[in-house]
């Protein structure tokens, strides 16, 4: 609220006048402040690009990080510019969304006593058979071919450090197209009901789904 009375408007607006302008040099003398500390960071060799990367970063939420991180990967995915690295864990989530778990049956409610036979045990997953040596061309051209058939980002048969991981997942991704000209729902922004922005708490709850999962496995 101003101090003048509503009354007498000229002052008033000499008064809101004065005081932008006093805002006005004090934001000359921050970004003159904040220039000096760049170029400081920069004589120490440190790369101000990444600086000011790292202050946007700062300024999200662990949950808001972790989109950020998942939608280059998939964008870079779709552009081919993966570089031999795999989708992480997150983006692979985003493009393939983890199905509800069954309800269980009336009969596997009951609790069973005395100890659990052989027969009972989960079997145990089969060892994946060695693939031979692809060039990353190759596992592309599989991956496209993949996403044309409908498999799923994690049906990629290739293992993790190997470069026809990154180059199986960018050929997936080229192929899947959204219906429409709708993009498709992986490559936006997660909006929470509060504030529009990423809710930390989907992918606390994204993460526990995964890891009971594994769990179970």
């Amino acid at each position: 609220m101003s101090r003048f009375s509503q009354s007498d408007p000229r002052q008033r607006l000499v008064f809101h006048v004065q005081e932008l302008e006093r805002l006005e040099e004090l934001k000359k003398e921050a970004s003159n402040d904040l220039k000096q500390g760049f170029e400081a960071a920069k004589a120490e060799g440190y790369d101000t690009t990444t600086l000011k990367v790292v202050l946007k970063l700062r300024k999200m939420t662990a949950g808001q990080r972790q989109e950020r991180r998942a939608l280059e990967a998939i964008y870079m995915a779709a552009l081919g510019m993966l570089e031999g690295d795999a989708l992480p864990e997150e983006a692979r989530r985003r493009l393939d969304p983890p199905s509800a778990p069954p309800e269980p049956k009336a009969d596997d409610k009951a609790p069973q006593k005395g100890p659990k036979s052989k027969s009972a045990e989960a079997p145990r997953p089969k060892p994946q058979p060695v693939l031979p040596l692809k060039e990353p061309a190759e596992a592309r051209a599989e991956g496209v071919t993949a996403a044309e058939a409908g498999k799923r980002i994690y049906d990629n048969p290739y293992p993790a450090g190997d470069p026809c991981r990154a180059a199986w997942d960018e050929g997936w991704c080229s192929a899947k197209k959204s219906n429409g000209m709708e993009t498709p729902e992986a490559y936006q922004r997660r909006k929470s009901p509060d504030d529009g922005s990423a809710s930390s708490e989907q992918y606390e709850q994204g993460a526990a789904s995964d890891e009971q999962k594994k769990g179970a496995a």
